[in-house]
């Protein structure tokens, strides 16, 4: 009996755009809480700077997730 298609009744798998965005959606929220997590020990051992606590830990969650996220 000779073997059956690969693709004979099966949904197709994801595409390549959509395996891009939710490899993005994963590294960003990665960095996102590595981020969270740097910053506030960094806020914790020298201080928050002039730009306050919030803006300074904002900082560090977006530029981790954006270097994970691309």
């Amino acid at each position: 009996m000779p073997p059956m298609p690969s693709n004979a009744g099966g949904q197709a798998g994801p595409s390549t755009f959509d395996k891009l965005k939710m490899g993005g959606m994963m590294g960003g929220s990665v960095g996102l809480i590595i981020g969270f997590i740097f910053g506030a020990t960094n806020i914790i051992r020298f201080g928050p700077g002039p730009n306050g606590m919030l803006r300074t830990l904002g900082q560090y969650m977006v530029g981790s997730g954006a270097t994970f996220g691309y």
